[in-house]
């Protein structure tokens, strides 16, 4: 449906977007991305701005395995999501 690869898009979701709905979301949520990620923080900044309420948290030094690359201080980012969010 995508194509032979994520970077070749052939497919028939060539031109799928519904990044409008993303005002529907309903529950906290937490954009994260690396500072070198190929999901890039300008890309990442544009789905969070997006989605009204939400979080976003960019790791300097880090690419899009960033959960791997700065392993702990992710898990301070998630958890301290997770406590702030289970709180409301």
């Amino acid at each position: 449906m995508w194509g032979p690869s994520e970077f070749t898009v052939t497919g028939m979701l060539k031109g799928y977007e519904r990044v409008d709905l993303l005002n529907r979301i309903s529950i906290p949520t937490l954009f994260t991305c690396g500072r070198y990620d190929e999901a890039t923080p300008s890309t990442t900044e544009y789905y969070h701005s997006m989605l009204p309420g939400s979080e976003i948290v960019i790791f300097e030094d880090a690419s899009h395995e960033h959960h791997l690359e700065k392993t702990d201080e992710y898990f301070e980012v998630v958890r301290g999501f997770m406590d702030k969010t289970e709180k409301r």
